[in-house]
């Protein structure tokens, strides 16, 4: 038992409050501990707070370790940290993992009924930890022996007391999601209240969290994931096919459980190669259509994708990049796709990829990635990754009437277009679709290389002269729209902090937040003045558009979650053009702020 720091009934925890405020969770997998992390998230939304949670996940179903982060604050962040205030450890690898990262002076939840954990005994007391000791599997077996999940609400009422938060908004959250569960609820509610009897009895110590007084705010959690669901949605999306792989699952499974609700059809397909095939038949037929993988399903449907590019047919294909190669670590995050992503499928075939930065921007990014593929008939690649899917975080209301662009639609005959010609050649590349059973608009939705009217080239046509020349006009007209849309719809980085600062980092997609954390403490400091380019629209590279802001930095500094530098070097094979310097971490796990600024230290030029 860690004993001997732990807070008896008469010990008071002096803090001066918190502004932000962090804490972990962990234990078992299989304990309920994601969902229970969930539910806190959604109770420091309701009070009227910012939130990000994040889950820390293995590939297990049962045993290994499992964490939440939750991190909640009066003001909106960037990114959450490692840097706890608050551990709850259900288990003593728990304690292994993540006592490390609790703050000097912070506050350990204890389950007491662990065993001896007299290891722990010297960090604690040179920290200066509070503890709180609950024995939270006697107290669940005391309510219902077969059910050791309710530890989870009894360390919640454990928590909430502590806090001294408001229990009632808990209490209403339970109740809205077992309304129609009575003894699972009666059982939760028991559990919540027994954890706060037993904190006041045994307790004093109170920590205030947060010292500045909430207003409640109209605002919900949500993942990055089910915003780009979302955004597929309120764009229009007609058709998903998807298998199953972590970490785009969620997308799956949010669409599924509203199919007939949102209008939507949505198959489970046999694999990734047959789910893209199925899409681009959709969008075929009319349909606005998506999948959603991640990389070994991505490089599956390497060969359709350039089907899709060679049809000239849009779809939206979401990439949830996880750490590889091969299997990887499939619940960690990585951004190393983004080179397969332009080269992926032999030949050259135009695609377009952007990459959101935040859970709000996952929905923006969607609806402009559907607009994009049908005004100009190309596949687009939502790049995303585990820390920006899984992440959940509090975000505002937002409109859901979005613009739907369906590009040029042949229904008849008109002056411009007399007679169809589904690969009709134009000055801009764009040739209009039109779908079954439009009237005198038959054609062949060919993968071999095609002529206006969509016959082939690659049987007994083959080798002839003028098929030689279609072939040229052809693969002229597909590139000239990847120009097109690289003058007219890719945008340059943006700069936060700034506009002229001695210093400037350089990142892309999820890594957004983390950077801006970094830009307002050194900032904060009071030396050197730094800012941050951040991209995500990435490619065709708006190359002419980014030169004027790679001409104002002075020290360059770019951050990637890979080993080659991918953004960097597709820099500089567009503008000759290398940062100073470059970090790459390769944990698996998402680079945090402290993360990022003990890797700067590193670089003493800097400071």
């Amino acid at each position: 038992m860690i004993s001997d720091n732990s807070s008896s009934s008469k010990d008071t925890l002096h803090n001066d409050g918190y502004d932000r405020f962090s804490l972990r969770w962990g234990g078992a997998a299989g304990d309920g501990l994601w969902y229970i992390g969930i539910l806190l998230q959604k109770y420091f939304n309701r009070l009227g707070y910012y939130v990000q949670g994040f889950p820390g996940t293995q590939s297990t179903i049962r045993g290994g370790h499992v964490w939440q982060h939750i991190e909640f604050s009066t003001q909106k962040f960037g990114s959450f940290d490692s840097q706890l205030d608050l551990l709850i450890a259900f288990n003593s690898v728990t304690l292994d993992v993540h006592l490390h990262h609790l703050k000097k002076h912070g506050c350990l939840i204890y389950n007491s009924d662990m065993k001896n954990n007299n290891d722990y005994k010297e960090d604690i007391a040179s920290r200066k930890l509070t503890v709180i000791e609950i024995p939270l599997k006697i107290l669940a077996k005391e309510i219902d022996p077969s059910t050791p999940v309710l530890a989870n609400s009894l360390a919640v009422g454990v928590l909430i007391e502590f806090l001294d938060l408001d229990i009632g908004e808990f209490i209403a959250i339970l109740k809205q999601k077992y309304s129609e569960r009575k003894e699972i609820l009666t059982k939760n509610l028991i559990a919540l209240e027994n954890g706060c009897k037993y904190f006041s009895e045994n307790y004093s110590t109170k920590c205030k969290c947060c010292n500045s007084t909430v207003e409640r705010k109209d605002q919900l959690i949500i993942s990055g994931n089910h915003m780009i669901a979302l955004g597929a949605v309120a764009s229009g999306l007609k058709f998903l096919a998807q298998y199953p792989i972590t970490p785009a699952s969620s997308i799956l499974s949010f669409l599924a459980n509203r199919a007939e609700k949102y209008g939507v059809v949505v198959r489970q397909a046999e694999d990734e190669l047959a789910a893209l095939s199925m899409c681009i038949g959709a969008s075929f037929a009319g349909a606005r259509s998506m999948t959603a993988s991640s990389g070994p399903g991505i490089s599956l449907m390497s060969e359709t994708l350039g089907y899709a590019a060679m049809t000239e047919t849009p779809v939206v294909i979401v990439n949830s990049m996880r750490a590889g190669p091969s299997t990887g670590i499939p619940t960690k995050m990585e951004q190393a796709d983004l080179m397969s992503a332009i080269y992926m499928s032999h030949g050259e075939s135009p695609r377009v990829i952007l990459a959101p930065r935040n859970v709000q921007e996952c929905f923006d990014i969607t609806t402009r990635a559907f607009n994009i593929a049908e005004r100009y008939q190309v596949p687009v690649i939502i790049l995303s990754d585990f820390a920006l899917s899984e992440r959940t975080e509090s975000v505002t209301p937002f409109n859901l009437d979005v613009n739907i662009d369906r590009g040029i639609i042949w229904e008849g005959e008109t002056k411009e277009y007399s007679k169809f010609k589904r690969y009709q050649l134009s000055d801009n590349g764009i040739s209009p679709r039109a779908f079954p059973p439009t009237k005198n608009a038959e054609y062949i939705l060919v993968g071999a290389e095609h002529d206006e009217l969509s016959h082939s080239l690659s049987g007994n046509r083959c080798g002839l002269p003028l098929s030689g020349n279609i072939r040229k006009e052809m693969f002229k007209k597909r590139f000239r729209k990847l120009e097109l849309i690289r003058e007219q719809e890719m945008n340059p980085p943006e700069i936060y902090g700034p506009i002229q600062a001695d210093h400037t980092i350089l990142c892309w997609g999820s890594t957004q937040g983390a950077v801006m954390e970094v830009i307002d403490q050194l900032n904060s400091a009071k030396g050197a003045s730094w800012n941050m380019l951040s991209f995500f629209d990435l490619f065709p590279l708006p190359y002419q558009k980014i030169q004027s802001y790679l001409d104002k930095i002075q020290n360059s500094l770019i951050i990637e979650v890979n080993y080659t530098g991918q953004l960097e070097n597709l820099l500089h094979s567009h503008l000759n053009w290398r940062p100073d310097d470059r970090i790459h971490p390769l944990s698996g796990e998402n680079p945090t702020p402290s993360y990022i600024l003990t890797e700067l230290e590193k670089f003493s030029e800097y400071f």
